[in-house]
């Protein structure tokens, strides 16, 4: 069962390679990145509405508040009374209101404002996704994290992975 690892993954890891394998592995981290939510900045629009946890893969408490307020080149995102994000358009913003390092960036989508953010420290992403006409709003993740599927647990400050645990 082990013989591909030793035939072929370890001979790999005794090879130092070369200067050129690095400046080329550095160059593509680099260029590495998000892609920016595709959308309009319309930066006078503003939203208020009610999060629908009924969808699947829900992030946040059903009921919960979300408010999208203009700022200088993007927006700040209130969920509640409980969680800031800032959100950058066309640019990925970092934020920390509950200790731990969230990056978010939106666009407007027709009458539909759509974020995403990518929690760090964990690597999961909620899309976020407000109908500004009907005033409802969907935060869903990517893919639920095995610990729990609040936002605000992988959010806070110090990471608990155990919410059994006090």
């Amino acid at each position: 069962m082990l013989d591909p690892l030793w035939e072929c993954l370890l001979p790999g890891l005794d090879d130092a390679g070369s200067a050129r394998d690095d400046e080329i592995l550095a160059d593509r981290l680099r260029r590495l990145s998000f892609a920016p939510v595709p959308g309009s900045a319309a930066p006078e629009r503003s939203a208020k509405a009610r999060l629908d946890a009924s969808a699947k893969d829900s992030a946040l408490p059903d009921g919960a508040a979300v408010i999208v307020d203009p700022v200088d080149g993007g927006w700040l995102l209130r969920f509640g009374s409980f969680l800031d994000v800032e959100a950058g358009h066309g640019e990925w913003r970092e934020s920390s209101s509950l200790g731990r390092p969230v990056v978010a960036a939106d666009a407007w989508q027709g009458n539909s404002f759509v974020a995403e953010l990518y929690v760090i420290t964990p690597p999961h992403r909620v899309r976020l996704v407000v109908d500004a006409d009907a005033g409802t709003a969907e935060a869903t993740w990517s893919t639920v994290p095995l610990t729990s599927p609040d936002l605000m647990l992988h959010l806070r400050s110090p990471l608990m992975t155990r919410p059994d645990v006090a």
